[in-house]
Order: C-alpha cells, then sequence, then structure tokens
C-alpha cells in the first residue's frame, strides 16, 4: 500500500486544519484498513459509504462529456450552468466533492463522510432541496385555508419561455401576479357601446399567494405553468380582512390571456407582433386554461408538499426508470388526460436532453411570494403566521444531516459501520 506525501493528492482544509503531512503521519499511525486508498494512493470512491449512485447519475456520469463535446455551443448559450451542474451530479458522495473524516475511538477505523453536490439534478439531494422549501414556505404562509390556482398556457407559446429563460418565466409570474390582483379589485361592465369598461374598486383588496413555477409535464415535455396557493383571505388598504370565497373561472382565464399576450407583446416587439396577439385572442375566446376548483388538502402543509414537489428536483425520480443497458433508458409515466400508462425508450443522449430542458439558472426563484406574503409588504407582519416562532428553530433542526438520516433510515450517520460506537470527528477534506 503506497502512503507516501507525493501520491495523496487531496487538499485539507477545517477547523482543526490538517496538513497533507499531517494527513500520512495521523494514516501511518492508526491502524487503518487498507482498502481506504487505491493502488494509486488517492480515496477509494465511496469508503465506508452509504450512498449508491442513481440510475440518473449513472447516465450522466457514462454519457455526458460525449454529449457536451457534440452540444457544447448549443448547452453554453440556452443552460449555461449546465456543464458545472451535472459535473457535481457526477461527482456527488465521492472524494471528488471532498468530505468529513470521522474515526471511531473503538475500533479505530477510518470514516469518510462525503459532501453532497447540492444540485437539483441530483436525485438525492433535489429531494432534501425539496423538504426544505417546503419547510420554508410553511414558516412564511397564514393559518387559513388556501385554494390551489394552476396557470397554464397553450402549447403554441411554450417555445417562446424557452429562451432568454429568466426574463420570459418573470413574465409569467408577473401575468399571474396582475391577474388575480386584478380580480380583487377590478370589475368590467359593458356601457351604452356595448364595449366593457373597467370599474376599480375604491377599497383596494391584497391578496396573499404563493407562486410555484412548474416546467415539465409527466412526458418530461417542455411546458411551463404556474401553480399558485392562494389564501382564501384578503386584506383592505382600510384595514380590514374579509374571506376570499368566489373566484370567476371564466373571468381567470380571460383576464390571465389578457395580462400575459400584452407583457409578451411589450417584451418581445417583433417576435410577438399585434397580429400574433390578436391571432391567440381569436382562437382562444375563452381565455387561457386555469384550473382553481377549490383542491381538499389535508392541511395547508400536505397542500404546499404536493405543489413544491417538482421545484426542486430533477425532473423524473429513479422510481420512474425502468432500465438503463448503457445505451438507452426506459421510463414509464401516467398521462395526465386519461391516466394511461406508457413506458418509453429513448437514447441516453435524448434523456440528457430531455433532462437539461428543466435545468434551472443559478439563482432563480422558482417560489415565489406575492401580497401580503412579500415581505416588504406593509401587511406582512399582520397576519397570523402557521408556525409560531419558537416552534420554527426546532422544526428547522428536523432537517439537518443526522435527524433526516435517522427518519428516512432508521440509522445514525455519524456512528461507527463496524461497531456502533459514535464517531470523533478529525478534520476536513476538499
Amino acid at each position: 500500500m503506497k502512503k507516501e506525501n507525493e501520491i495523496i493528492k487531496t487538499h485539507i482544509i477545517g477547523i482543526p486544519c490538517i496538513t497533507k503531512d499531517q494527513l500520512v503521519e495521523y494514516y501511518n499511525s492508526h491502524s487503518f484498513k487498507g482498502q481506504m486508498f487505491d493502488e494509486h494512493g488517492n480515496f477509494n470512491r465511496g469508503y465506508n459509504n452509504y450512498k449508491k449512485t442513481g440510475t440518473i447519475a449513472k447516465v450522466f456520469e457514462y454519457h455526458w462529456d460525449d454529449y457536451y463535446i457534440l452540444n457544447k455551443e448549443k448547452v453554453d448559450k440556452y443552460r449555461p450552468n449546465a456543464n458545472h451542474e451535472i459535473k457535481k451530479v457526477i461527482d456527488c458522495y465521492n472524494q471528488n466533492l471532498g468530505g468529513s473524516i470521522y474515526t471511531c475511538p473503538k475500533c479505530n477505523e477510518f470514516v469518510f463522510i462525503s459532501h453532497t453536490c447540492k444540485s437539483r439534478l441530483c436525485s438525492s439531494c433535489g429531494y432534501k432541496y425539496k423538504l426544505n422549501r417546503v419547510e420554508s414556505v410553511v414558516q412564511k404562509v397564514d393559518k387559513c385555508t388556501h385554494r390551489q390556482v394552476v396557470f397554464t398556457i397553450p402549447r403554441e407559446l411554450w417555445p417562446y419561455f424557452f429562451y432568454p429563460y429568466e426574463d420570459m418565466i418573470n413574465i409569467l409570474f408577473e401575468a399571474v401576479n396582475l391577474t388575480i390582483n386584478s380580480m380583487l379589485n377590478d370589475t368590467f361592465k359593458k356601457g351604452k357601446s356595448k364595449k366593457k369598461k373597467k370599474y376599480s374598486k375604491k377599497i383596494i383588496y391584497t391578496p396573499g399567494f404563493v407562486a410555484f413555477l412548474h416546467t415539465f409535464g409527466r412526458d418530461l415535455k417542455w411546458n411551463p405553468h404556474i401553480h399558485v396557493l392562494l389564501a382564501e383571505i384578503e386584506l383592505g388598504s382600510n384595514n380590514s380582512c374579509k374571506k376570499l370565497n368566489y373566484l370567476n373561472y371564466d373571468a381567470l382565464s380571460k383576464r390571465f390571456q389578457y395580462f400575459l399576450l400584452n407583457l409578451m407583446h411589450e417584451k418581445l416587439g417583433n417576435r410577438f407582433p399585434n397580429y400574433l396577439k390578436s391571432k391567440f385572442f381569436d382562437k382562444y375566446k375563452k381565455g387561457f386554461y386555469v384550473y382553481a376548483e377549490p383542491k381538499k388538502f389535508k392541511n395547508i402543509k400536505n397542500g404546499i408538499e404536493y405543489v413544491a414537489r417538482y421545484c426542486g428536483r430533477v425532473p423524473i425520480s429513479e422510481n420512474r426508470i425502468i432500465s438503463y443497458d448503457g445505451n438507452n433508458v426506459t421510463f414509464c409515466y401516467n398521462d395526465h388526460k386519461d391516466d394511461s400508462y406508457h413506458e418509453v425508450t429513448i437514447t441516453a443522449f435524448k434523456f440528457i436532453e430531455l433532462i437539461l430542458r428543466h435545468l434551472i439558472p443559478s439563482n432563480f426563484k422558482t417560489i415565489r411570494y406575492f401580497g401580503f406574503y412579500a415581505h416588504n409588504h406593509p401587511f406582512h407582519d399582520k397576519i397570523v403566521k402557521l408556525i409560531s416562532d419558537e416552534k420554527k428553530k426546532i422544526r428547522k433542526e428536523l432537517l439537518t444531516h443526522k435527524l433526516s438520516v435517522l427518519a428516512f433510515f432508521n440509522r445514525d450517520p455519524y456512528s461507527c459501520p463496524f461497531c456502533g460506537a459514535l464517531l470523533n470527528f478529525s478534520f476536513v477534506v476538499t
């Protein structure tokens, strides 16, 4: 077993800090198992690690470099953070992203707990991200009941929202915001000329809602739409508060269509001229489809989990992937329209392309707060929070790495895998 300093290619940081020479001295002074290092003196991938690589990560690992070489110009233009994010997924839970070294005080074993990639394309890290997002939303909403509203756009408009991503998705969020505020404060009546005239209420009512961006359907196609959890109360400018009992579905659809098409014309100009805008008004006389029927959730947390589940994870779960033979991927889905079962077999390159369509730009917000849920709104501090300030810290602690692993896998990640003793932290490796 080689242990020379020059072949250990790991840089050590952290508190306590340890140098390469100290690592060699530390290792030589203990009777650790030889398979910790490979024949070249590097950490063995996944040494004493519970992590098993998922199918999605395997597809990336075996095919990404070739795919990126062939499609570099297109990938860098439309999804410039793709190479960085996928490299992180490939390296998730192995020594390439670093980790923490722990030692067992009883059996003197050396345990390497790897760092995770934190990428939304990772089936493991994406799930943890979703749990954190759900908790974040739960801690900001009012105790009142909420209604789900889904704003969709016609298939012909989907390509417009693919690129430039941030600008176009922002338009989608803004159209939803304008629509809901208009429903609460504006009415339209026909005058003598038989043309509708807008009337605004004297008391301005403010809604409170959380909007969630979804970009894919069950078949992984590009299908951007917005899910909204709308508080069934509205706060008036005269400090009044009343229950939101009724939403006119037809008016929702037509107003959403009106605001979205006008915003698209303002933003895109010649790419979306007036005649094209008129074409969509003529074709969709009832407006763009908006689902607003009351959906009964067990509780608001259950509703948030339902809506937020697609906002922070890879577009397809591992359990929907039936097989991967090294060249082709087979996955299944139930069609949303008739719940019919489908199996699809595509090449690994095509599978990567479908996943990349839904990659979120770095630091882009897929969950947004509007109305009195917006932090800077004057009514924000008047709402009765679902979670009290005293409970917030405790609930966040339940999502820590140790307690999460205990809850889902019934084991302590910081106990020795050989004798069960509590491990001692030694140092951090990057």
